[in-house]
């Protein structure tokens, strides 16, 4: 009863948090460009996609999961198999976002804004890590088993994350940053082996908060290396280019020279 509360409370706030984003949205930003990207726009229609993905979060049982489940047991620390294959998560996603990502990436001479750039990617990370552990989680709860629950996770996730980021993230949220060689290589080389392997994590141990973590680990990642403005930051900047897409609408392409 307590938690049932506490989840009601959870919901509440991030209703009334992404329904007061929306209107300050509406009162300032509304009928912007889609050529104009703007700091301050980016970032409430980021909080307003966030505020979504938490109420998916509580809704669908897994924030129970994530807060009662330890973040890991004696037994899964004293096996190898669980060490090794952790350390691989983790050296995978430094390579392949911290390293590589980073350098296929356009920020036409954006500064740093290292504070803001950080917190961004850990509220990135947890809702959309969140928001895709809850694919798993309702899988779960039908009572899929095995790889089919990893299958049906796995084209769940690779589906929502292609739409809502080719469709939304990357023309509404961050500013240019990619190249139409670079999305394919980074979708190739980064995203889809971070889902298989993190997920693979998950199947076995069922270490949810662990998976979040790896997901906030890559998203800071790109937060940093894609140089995210502050919201308060003011001058011109790359809007990501578009093209009509799937029933005509527009979906990011990357840059290219005029």
């Amino acid at each position: 009863m307590t938690f049932f509360i506490y989840l009601i409370g959870y919901i509440s706030c991030f209703i009334i948090f992404g329904g007061t984003m929306i209107f300050i949205y509406l009162k300032k930003y509304k009928g912007l460009p889609v050529n104009v990207w703007k700091p301050g726009a980016a970032y409430i229609r980021a909080l307003i996609y966030f505020s979504l993905c938490n109420i998916i979060i509580a809704i669908s049982g897994t924030l129970e999961k994530i807060i009662f489940q330890p973040l890991f047991t004696l037994e899964q620390i004293s096996n190898p198999f669980w060490i090794t294959y952790c350390i691989f998560c983790f050296v995978y996603i430094f390579i392949a976002y911290w390293v590589l990502w980073s350098r296929m990436t356009l920020t036409f001479n954006r500064r740093y804004y290292i504070g803001s750039e950080i917190i961004f990617g850990v509220m990135w990370g947890f809702s959309t890590g969140g928001l895709l552990l809850s694919f798993y989680h309702l899988w779960s709860l039908v009572g899929v088993i095995g790889w089919l629950k990893y299958l049906l996770s796995f084209a769940s996730m690779g589906l929502w994350q292609y739409f809502i980021q080719d469709y939304f993230w990357d023309i509404y949220v961050s500013p240019e940053h990619d190249t139409p060689k670079s999305i394919i290589i980074k979708t190739v080389i980064c995203h889809i082996p971070n889902i298989a392997i993190c997920l693979g994590f998950l199947l076995i141990w069922n270490n949810y908060a662990f998976f979040i973590i790896l997901q906030t680990f890559a998203l800071i990642a790109s937060s940093i290396f894609q140089k995210f403005p502050a919201p308060w930051t003011k001058g011109d900047f790359h809007a990501p280019m578009v093209k009509r897409g799937i029933c005509g609408l527009l979906h990011a392409t990357g840059y290219k020279k005029e």
